[in-house]
């Protein structure tokens, strides 16, 4: 039963495709396992490739490690090519300043995307299903989200991180627990417990073990009834989406790192836009819109509404928004008000991530043949880069500006002043300390790259180069 659920859930959203090739997270628990051998088993039937991949996040010590060993001896029982990282969540924890619950997600989405490069994946299958769809939408309903939140997990979405751009499936969207746990069984699938999903210290299994079975108890049917509701918010959020983004697109420009929005035409425009407008004004600034609630955007839209000319509010994470000249300024406290950074180098981690100090992105970093970038590198996107890894493989690092700094624009023949490029490219003086320098050779004094601005021409790719560097800045957010 699971498997015909989960085939027709697969055709009804056009999951996957003839040709496809599928990375498969796999935790070792009861859901991922059943993924993973659900679509072994249909395999020819979709006429897809599987692989997996396992994360080992040393949270709970020996048992983490016994998890990734189980996950990889299930794939080599079945053939199916495993990817296996170890990585110390808790300290990316505490050095990014999130939660446990969503250092772990990061990781793992970044470990993943990095994985599905480098085996060339074309779409990621997770293993949610219809009862993780239901707490989501009890935590985010509690929690006050709008339409965005209430629209549930999505089950596709196109997502693009680093250098691995694809979709993001979710095959057993509509199976039960009870449906994973029976298959489990029937199919002798081996299994791994993680107990810290039965511990009450955390909100969301109070959700599931408290509040939905008391729920239940007024709608027997009250999972499936949210879920259906949470296709129709999903299509209408969609659409609402599209709207504010054309309005942005009539109504606003960027000014430096602060988004500047034309409040006559907010003031005029409907609540609803009103409301997602601001939301993605917020998310192109921030890089998400998480921890951002109805009480934020209603502040927002009272400093639009008072008669002052100017006015400041301050949002999660020292975000502002300022009044000022007839426009709407989001942007970062740094950028609305100057603040000083202290000098920082850090070393970059090749392969791996790397949080930039004094700011809410990281740099993803991983190194692959020069045969098969193609002709990637000559992507547009500014928080790209390419090099010649052999060229900068000694002392990389990443910094804020120094005195007498020098580099070498791409196209360029001769050196120029960091201060020089700045003024050329209009970037206040506040902000400059901000914008982080990928570096290398002694001491750090080679720029190789002014993050999301300009790479330098010394460590472009040539046709000598064999191993090419890529980096790319991405909100510690998922």
């Amino acid at each position: 039963m699971l498997v015909q659920t989960m085939l027709s859930t697969v055709r009804k959203y056009d999951m996957l495709r003839p040709g496809d090739r599928a990375l498969v997270a796999v935790s070792g628990g009861p859901d991922s396992m059943a993924l993973l051998h659900a679509l072994f088993r249909s395999r020819d039937e979709l006429s897809i490739e599987i692989c997996a991949f396992h994360l080992d996040h040393m949270f709970r010590g020996a048992e983490s490690a016994e998890d990734a060993e189980a996950v990889r001896s299930y794939c080599s029982e079945l053939g199916i090519p495993v990817v296996v990282e170890r990585y110390d969540v808790p300290a990316f924890a505490e050095e990014s300043g999130l939660s446990p619950q969503d250092a772990a997600r990061v990781i793992r989405y970044e470990l993943a995307c990095l994985a599905a490069a480098s085996r060339q994946c074309t779409c990621m299958a997770f293993a949610h299903h219809r009862d993780d769809n239901f707490e989501t939408i009890v935590m985010r309903f509690l929690r006050g989200a709008g339409l965005r939140g209430l629209a549930g997990i999505r089950p596709v979405r196109t997502y693009s991180r680093g250098s691995w751009k694809g979709r993001l499936v979710r095959p057993l969207i509509e199976c039960t627990r009870q449906d994973i746990e029976l298959y489990c069984t029937e199919e002798h699938i081996p299994t791994r417990t993680d107990r810290s999903n039965l511990s009450d210290k955390y909100a969301r299994n109070k959700v599931r073990l408290d509040l939905i079975p008391h729920l239940l108890t007024y709608n027997p049917n009250l999972a499936q009834t949210a879920t259906s509701a949470s296709r129709f918010m999903a299509d209408e959020d969609d659409f609402l989406e599209e709207q504010a983004g054309e309005f942005l697109a009539r109504h606003s420009g960027q000014r430096g790192d602060i988004l500047e929005v034309d409040i006559e035409a907010l003031a005029n425009a409907h609540p609803a836009l009103f409301r997602r407008t601001v939301l993605l004004a917020i998310e192109r600034v921030r890089g998400t819109r998480k921890d951002m609630y109805s009480m934020h955007v209603e502040d927002v839209m009272e400093l639009v509404r008072t008669r002052g000319r100017s006015g400041m509010l301050s949002l999660p994470d020292g975000l502002q928004v300022r009044k000022r000249y007839g426009v709407l300024e989001f942007g970062w406290s740094g950028a609305l008000q100057p603040a000083s950074i202290a000098p920082y180098m850090k070393p970059l981690r090749v392969p791996g991530l790397t949080v930039i100090p004094h700011s809410s992105k990281m740099i993803i970093a991983d190194v692959v043949p020069v045969e098969q970038l193609d002709r990637e590198f000559k992507s547009t996107d500014p928080s790209v880069a390419h090099m010649d890894y052999d060229v900068v493989s000694g002392g990389l690092a990443v910094r804020n500006r120094r005195d007498g700094d020098r580099f070498k624009p791409l196209g360029m023949a001769g050196t120029k002043k960091l201060k020089e490029f700045f003024i050329d490219s209009k970037i206040r003086a506040e902000l400059r300390d901000q914008i982080p320098l990928v570096v290398y050779g002694d001491e750090g004094r080679r720029i190789a790259w002014i993050g999301e601005l300009r790479l330098s021409d010394d460590v472009k790719i040539t046709e000598k180069t064999r191993r090419v560097l890529r980096l790319h800045v991405e909100p510690i957010e998922e």
